[in-house]
């Protein structure tokens, strides 16, 4: 087995074994996460907001000026989608999931393709994927490759990228592990392990989210000391 691999069983049993942290601790856990999350995830795509100004929309819901309203809308919807995320964590995958996230993200951005397929053969890749994806129980492997499948298949004319890392959260958080967050400045590493995929290589996309998982394991031990 893979050292990082049993390096992150490790760390979740560890996890599980600490108490629980209080609610206040939750709160504060889950807001810098959000927070986190979302600005590097919608900085990847090119929004222009800083981690300061993604803060502030999110938590006063207000404008920071000088900044176009679509970049205050994809952080809003980022914001929205990961709510929603957290309501499918007893749900098997499905297109409705997928596409409903993708809608969530392009809400008052797009109307035309917001939760919608960019050609009607992308449902049936996406339907075979699915089948092949929930035929076995689901691993940190399975959701790894499940990943590079579904970017690679580019199923939506826009937000494929956002729309992945989100259902990547969503899928870890079922087996009860923290989310990760991919970084503005992972972003090439990011896409060379993608593209790799393209050709069926998972070793290097393997290697970039267990080191993903590691991180957010270890920001969790740490918060739960």
């Amino acid at each position: 087995m893979n050292n990082k691999l049993v390096k992150i069983y490790e760390l979740k049993r560890e996890l599980n074994h600490r108490k629980s942290p209080n609610q206040g601790e939750i709160k504060r856990i889950k807001e810098n996460y959000i927070i986190k999350n979302t600005y590097n995830s919608n900085a990847i795509k090119g929004n222009t907001l800083t981690e300061m100004e993604t803060r502030f929309v999110i938590e006063t819901n207000l404008a920071v000026g000088k900044k176009s309203l679509k970049d205050h809308l994809e952080i809003r919807n980022y914001y929205n989608a990961l709510i929603y995320i957290e309501t499918l964590t007893n749900e098997i995958l499905s297109e409705e999931n997928i596409k409903t996230v993708h809608a969530i993200l392009l809400d008052g951005l797009d109307r035309t393709n917001k939760g919608k397929y960019r050609t009607i053969d992308t449902s049936q890749e996406i339907h075979t994927l699915l089948s092949w994806y929930t035929s076995e129980p689901v691993t940190i492997n399975r959701i790894i490759e499940f990943i590079c499948k579904f970017i690679n298949i580019h199923s939506f004319i826009d937000e494929n990228g956002r729309t992945s890392r989100l259902l990547t959260n969503l899928e870890l958080l079922k087996l009860r592990y923290p989310p990760i967050t991919v970084l503005a400045t992972d972003i090439l590493e990011y896409y060379q392990a993608l593209d790799k995929s393209y050709y069926g290589d998972y070793e290097e996309a393997y290697d970039f989210f267990y080191n993903r998982i590691i991180e957010s394991l270890n920001g969790y031990l740490n918060f739960t000391k």
